[in-house]
């Protein structure tokens, strides 16, 4: 028994510095830019990572349309991490009462709006009693921000039916049903929002350029095991290194973002004319040397979040955001 433990002991070392394979989840759209510039990085056989993850680490990318289909790969471990939006991670967070995600950076504000088809002019959110107003997916974030603007005009949202028709589908799904005039209107991101305006005549009713869009996440699971968190906070700061390079050089950032977004697209490239005001409209989470200020400010946009999606109906309680911020990456301003 003295030789089996002593063998086992000895194995240790060469088994915790056995490679870690990262499971990122994103979405091809511009809010999730630093994802679609790192892979077409790697497709350029480009090292990104280096110097910020153990030796070794390797990223997988799982592409999803939203966020609740994130949460649900994280919560099933096919994935470890997550570009998502904020809303369908604070339903994960109530949902598991405090215990089964994290956020570990912002990524990304504003890029998302209201488009109003060609004929129909709506001023305020009443206008629409009646109206037919698509979202990505049943309880993203763009779905939870058309309910409660919605509500504020005193309509009635519901799930099923109300004074106004939310229906949720893909991105693609919503382009094709606004171009032929079966959507009044449709809450998205971009680059949905300016294919909407330049190539199907709609009209932006309704911004949030200073909203919360995109953050990084993973599932606590993922974090419990030090190797393996290793690595997940390695990526996060892999991924500041990388915001801080694109906004150094915005014709880079243009060229990987566009090259990336038609290789998971599988299309033609979006002309620049319209990509470069699409990207400018996003902004990212600025660096600062304040980690309680930043956390506090993180906190009330979350609370915020949380009061909108049960207004909404998507969410049934609430639960202190505090937990969700536990393993908060630095972020120190340079």
């Amino acid at each position: 028994m003295r030789h089996l433990l002593l063998a086992l002991l000895a194995a240790l070392p060469a088994f915790a510095s056995e490679p870690v394979t990262l499971r990122v989840g994103f979405f091809p759209n511009l809010t999730h830019a630093p994802a679609l510039a790192a892979r077409q990085l790697e497709r350029e056989g480009k090292d990104w990572l280096a110097g910020h993850v153990p030796a070794g680490t390797k990223v997988e990318w799982f592409a999803y349309n939203a966020g609740p289909s994130a949460v649900e790969a994280l919560f099933a471990g096919s994935i470890d991490a997550s570009f998502i939006g904020p809303s369908p991670v604070l339903s994960a967070h109530v949902r598991t009462q405090g215990k089964g995600i994290r956020l570990l950076l912002p990524i990304a504000y504003g890029g998302n709006a209201l488009v109003a088809r060609p004929g129909f002019a709506p001023k305020g959110p009443a206008d629409f009693k009646g109206r037919r107003v698509g979202t990505p997916q049943l309880g993203n974030t763009q779905d939870v921000d058309a309910r409660a603007w919605l509500a504020s005009g005193g309509l009635k949202v519901s799930l099923r039916g109300g004074d106004v028709h939310v229906l949720p589908m893909a991105n693609p799904e919503l382009v094709q049903l606004f171009a032929k005039g079966e959507l009044d209107a449709v809450w998205t991101v971009e680059p949905w929002v300016s294919r909407l305006t330049s190539e199907f005549g709609g009209t932006v009713v309704h911004r949030k350029d200073d909203a919360l869009i995109t953050v990084l996440a993973a599932s606590s699971k993922s974090l419990e095991l030090s190797v393996r968190k290793e690595a997940v906070v390695g990526l996060a700061r892999a991924l500041l290194a990388l915001r801080d390079r694109l906004e150094a050089d915005p014709a880079e950032k243009l060229r990987l973002v566009r090259a990336g977004l038609a290789a998971e697209l599988k299309s033609a490239p979006v002309a620049e004319s319209l990509l470069r005001p699409a990207l400018a409209s996003i902004l990212p989470a600025k660096p600062t040397s304040d980690a309680a200020a930043r956390r506090a400010r993180l906190a009330a946009q979350l609370d915020q979040s949380l009061r909108d999606a049960r207004a909404a109906g998507i969410l049934r309680s609430v639960h202190p955001v505090e937990p969700l911020l536990e393993d908060l990456v630095d972020d120190p301003a340079r």
